[in-house]
């Protein structure tokens, strides 16, 4: 197979510019040549369910290059929106406060939302996941970017905070993943999704946070609602580009 063949298919020219070292416009001036062999054998993994990602151990999230390895929880732009709206919360409270606040990113990851909101706001960042994987991943990453994180394997989260943030495993459990090499543990959230949601929710309240912003399923507004109603706090859901619910941010009222 010659370049100009592999530019047409599904992550060739991605592929071609990490095996040659060579940029896009390169590839189309040599559209001429043959293909590596390697090429094959990465197309035929991908073909085969195995993450891209994993490949190259490079994500891209937030318009930044972030380090992934296999057995990791790989970031989706959907995900973005949660920063986002983090990070506009984070510094309107921190602005009101005129003080540092702060925020716990809870079931971390590889590390990006903690990481994110570490360089765009100003607060103190504390990072926890119950994979010593996941926060060795997120060690790496914190390192790359060259922002200071505390991290903190538990499960869940033990700090008392002002703001919390999660992408919890919120998947139903009778959905099937995306591929078989990235944890169950990072994606299977009970029954109706929401098992972990709830638990991160109620033990934000017993410490006191003040704010959550925590990424859910489109489909889970009506049974999350059920569940609030019967806690002292005030929510709102905020919605995708494409109009799904995304995420829901909680104001916890002060115990009296």
């Amino acid at each position: 197979m010659r370049i100009k063949e592999a530019l047409k298919e599904k992550n060739g020219s991605y592929i071609l510019e990490k095996l040659l070292n060579k940029d896009k416009a390169w590839l189309f001036l040599n559209d001429n040549l043959n293909v590596p062999n390697e090429y094959f054998v990465i197309q035929k993994k991908i073909k085969n369910g195995y993450p891209i990602e994993y490949i190259f151990e490079e994500v891209f999230f937030y318009g930044e290059k972030f380090y992934i390895k296999e057995g990791i929880l790989i970031p989706r732009d959907d995900t973005e929106l949660v920063v986002e709206k983090a990070i506009k919360v984070i510094n309107e409270k921190c602005k009101m406060k005129n003080e540092k606040c702060l925020v716990v990113d809870c079931c971390t990851g590889c590390g990006v939302i903690a990481i994110e909101i570490a360089k765009w706001t100003n607060t103190k960042v504390v990072a926890t996941d119950i994979s010593e994987l996941a926060l060795e991943v997120a060690r790496k990453n914190a390192k790359i970017h060259n922002v200071n994180i505390e991290f903190k394997r538990c499960d869940l989260f033990d700090v008392k905070g002002d703001i919390l943030v999660a992408n919890p495993p919120y998947v139903e459990n009778f959905w099937k993943k995306p591929n078989k090499y990235e944890p169950d543990l990072a994606f299977f959230g009970g029954v109706d999704g929401l098992d972990i949601v709830r638990k991160i929710i109620k033990k934000a309240k017993n410490l006191n946070y003040k704010i959550a912003i925590i990424e859910i399923g489109y489909n889970q507004k009506e049974n999350l609602i059920e569940f609030l109603n019967e806690i002292d706090c005030k929510y709102e859901f905020f919605k995708d580009l494409g109009g799904r619910i995304r995420g829901v941010k909680i104001n916890f009222f002060s115990k009296k």
